[in-house]
């Protein structure tokens, strides 16, 4: 957990641990921001789509009777769009989830005791219902909280950031007499395959008429979009040209149904041959583009938020 003051560092601090997914040159002022690279940042994404996801770590139902097993929208709320983010990060594998209270619902966050005594029907499984859970599956997490001493009973470290500076207070925090820790009464059911229902037709190849990445915020294959402004780990503008490149070869290509979508995606990058030196694209697609790298869940996730696929 970081925690602080307004404009002491805390947002800064994790938007560093962030970038600190990809490789440095010694002495470029970041050699100490070292990341994990399957960390992913998690933010609540108002209006993002989801398609046939089970919502069930972190919802009990949804009044009106939608399947919770297989949850979709085209437009979540805050709650349920981070659900669906860390549902999904969890299934590509990450290993470290990042979260700023800034940026996170509420309502999904924290149920302090008195709410959880006056709202009884409640559907929501509050995300600290799942930190040892999820901890147990060796994903870490890290928090940044300001304005809640909810999160403290949970940590294992707390950093204090004052002017920018950061100091380990865990052991004063352990002197504190914080309530017992909550956690769900079963263990979830996370999802452990996804695979996308591939493009029906009797061509041999499938182009796209546009392939494009609209102000490095939205991919668009035709009537298929994508906005990945949140996907933060996205920097340059040539990642989002090999993103919209692969983003197009996957739809386009015609996998037998029932296939894994991130061992696919997954296998599919390592494959220089189909992806990184095979550059032919549909004929608006600039060829001359550059392309820079970009990791296998960040092409999930971006697969994830695209409106008009079919996922299972």
């Amino acid at each position: 957990m970081i925690t602080g003051g307004g404009y002491s560092g805390k947002s800064t601090l994790i938007d560093a641990v962030e970038m600190g997914i990809y490789n440095h040159t010694p002495g470029d002022g970041r050699d100490f921001v070292i990341t994990d690279a399957c960390a992913l940042k998690i933010y609540a994404e108002d209006g993002r789509p989801v398609t046939n996801l089970d919502m069930s770590p972190f919802y009990k139902y949804f009044p009106g009777g939608a399947d919770v097993k297989m949850f979709s929208t085209h437009h979540a709320s805050g709650s349920v769009s981070q659900a669906a983010n860390i549902i999904e990060a969890v299934y590509a594998g990450a290993k470290l989830l990042l979260i700023d209270e800034d940026k996170s619902a509420t309502n999904f966050m924290i149920r302090d005791k008195n709410m959880r005594f006056i709202v009884e029907k409640e559907p929501i499984i509050p995300f600290t219902d799942r930190i040892k859970e999820l901890s147990e599956k060796d994903i870490s997490t890290i928090l940044v909280i300001g304005g809640s001493s909810e999160y403290l009973s949970y940590a294992e470290t707390v950093i204090l950031m004052e002017d920018y500076a950061a100091r380990d207070i865990t052991s004063c925090v352990q002197n504190l007499n914080l309530p017992q820790t909550e956690y769900a009464d079963e263990m979830a059911s996370w999802t452990k395959k996804r695979s996308y229902v591939p493009i029906k037709t009797n061509k041999e190849f499938i182009y796209f008429r546009t392939v494009t990445a609209e102000n490095q915020k939205k991919i668009i294959l035709d009537e298929y979009s994508a906005d990945i402004t949140l996907l933060s780990s996205l920097v340059t503008g040539e990642q989002l040209n090999h993103l919209a490149s692969i983003m197009e070869k996957l739809i386009g290509t015609k996998n037998p149904d029932n296939t894994d979508m991130m061992g696919f995606v997954t296998d599919s990058l390592k494959n220089n041959a189909v992806w990184q030196q095979d550059f032919t694209t549909s004929y608006n697609f600039k060829a001359e583009r550059w392309f820079e790298g970009v990791r296998a869940i960040d092409v999930f996730c971006a697969i994830s938020r695209l409106r008009g696929i079919k996922i299972l």
